[in-house]
């Protein structure tokens, strides 16, 4: 029996020899302390052991852990030099698990499992606020584009969606400079020759009760201070869109965060024109739509007077903002200051205007804001996926779906 065993034990030495210092760990307990890359292979697999073995791969930076075919990433909140194209070429046509856990590893999964006529594929990205789920979605369509060949317009219509998107559907949060505020299935469609050829993106649950409300250190959406840093430096964009001081807007102030550090917004906004110029928005449609996001801000700025607990009046500063918001959304400023200060009821056919309390009127100032900027969001959706749906039809898709996080 003792020979056997030794017999068994230079067998697996001879073995893992010849597979080399990796393969050795296949031989051997696995141990959390270790940080082994498969969570699947620690002998006991519990909270202490997971969160253990995800601690001390996290010190190395490695963020990205197995559990079977399940990947396992903890945000660095930090850049690393693991998505680089040699990266991209180390996992084409690998078999998951062939490789260190990688993000790469698993849109490999999903491409070859297409690519082998085995149906449609789905990547189902959660976690909470702050993961990086934003970030793990953008790896993805890096390195489906990457591996396929594909006109130069396409990827670059599929990759400055995202910039699109992040500008008006993300905002700076507790935890997250960059937090995605609704959630989004991006299909990423692909032609008889398993060529990228498109994608269609379908929004979910943004979150509108941020246009008007902001927990202290977080910010509104980002193309708000963009917008404003912008004119800040343009005095002809200032004119146009009659902005102010990003501190003087009510639905900016409520919080002392209107800065991200390491961030240039006006930057930012330059990069949003040019991908909104790629996805074939013209300079027109352009001014359109950021007159309408600096309108949803002024919108804010509308306080109301309490005239006798029953209804309200509009003060003179107010007027002064309604007659910019009538001029940016091209509406009769008398009918907007009835829609703002009254609600109607119909009763057997005929309509009454009853007018608003102080604290009604301000909740109906801010549910016009939302509806207005939800609106702008779905129509920028809307015509994002126009350019970039595939013209002849798809054969196949990979879907991409992050929504949970908020």
């Amino acid at each position: 029996s003792s020979s056997r065993e030794a017999c068994r034990l230079r067998s697996t030495s001879a073995k893992a020899a010849m597979l080399g210092d990796e393969s050795e760990t296949l031989f051997r307990v696995q141990r959390a302390e270790d940080g082994v890359p498969d969570l699947t292979k620690i002998p006991d697999i519990d909270n202490a052991g997971i969160s253990l073995n995800l601690q001390t791969r996290f010190k190395r930076d490695e963020i990205y852990t197995c559990c079977g075919t399940i990947l396992v990433a903890c945000n660095p909140f930090k850049r690393l030099k693991y998505f680089e194209a040699d990266d991209v070429r180390r996992y084409m046509g690998k078999r998951f698990g062939g490789e260190p856990p990688h993000i790469f590893a698993t849109a490999e999964a999903a491409f070859d499992n297409i690519r082998q006529n085995e149906g449609n594929q789905s990547v189902v990205i959660s976690g909470e606020s702050g993961s990086g789920k934003t970030e793990t979605t953008k790896l993805i369509l890096q390195y489906l584009t990457a591996v396929t060949s594909n006109p130069v317009w396409i990827e670059q219509q599929i990759l400055d969606a995202n910039i699109v998107l992040e500008a008006f559907g993300n905002a700076r949060t507790l935890r997250n400079n960059n937090s995605s505020r609704f959630g989004k299935f991006t299909q990423v469609c692909f032609s008889e020759e398993i060529n990228i050829n498109g994608c269609i993106i379908e929004d979910y649950l943004l979150e509108k009760s941020r246009i008007s409300h902001q927990a202290e250190g977080e910010r509104n959406y980002h193309v708000f201070y963009q917008l404003v840093a912008c004119c800040r430096n343009n005095p002809e964009d200032k004119l146009r869109y009659m902005t102010e001081n990003v501190k003087w807007y009510h639905y900016l102030n409520q919080s002392s965060c209107v800065a991200i550090e390491g961030v240039d917004d006006a930057k930012m906004f330059d990069d949003l024109r040019r991908a909104m110029t790629v996805l074939d928005m013209s300079g027109e449609m352009q001014q359109h739509i950021f007159s309408l996001v600096s309108a949803v801000l002024l919108l804010g700025n509308l306080e109301f007077e309490d005239l006798d607990g029953e209804s309200v009046d509009f003060t003179s500063s107010d007027v002064a903002v309604l007659h910019k918001v009538c001029q940016l959304l091209r509406t009769d400023q008398a009918r907007l200051q009835k829609a703002l200060s009254f609600r109607q009821i119909v009763v057997r056919g005929s309509a009454s205007d009853i007018p608003l309390k102080i604290g009604d009127a301000r909740a109906n100032r801010d549910s016009a804001a939302q509806t207005i900027y939800e609106r702008l969001f779905k129509t920028l959706i809307a015509h994002i996926n126009s350019k970039t749906v595939p013209p002849e039809g798809m054969s196949k898709f990979i879907g991409v779906l992050d929504i949970f996080g908020f």
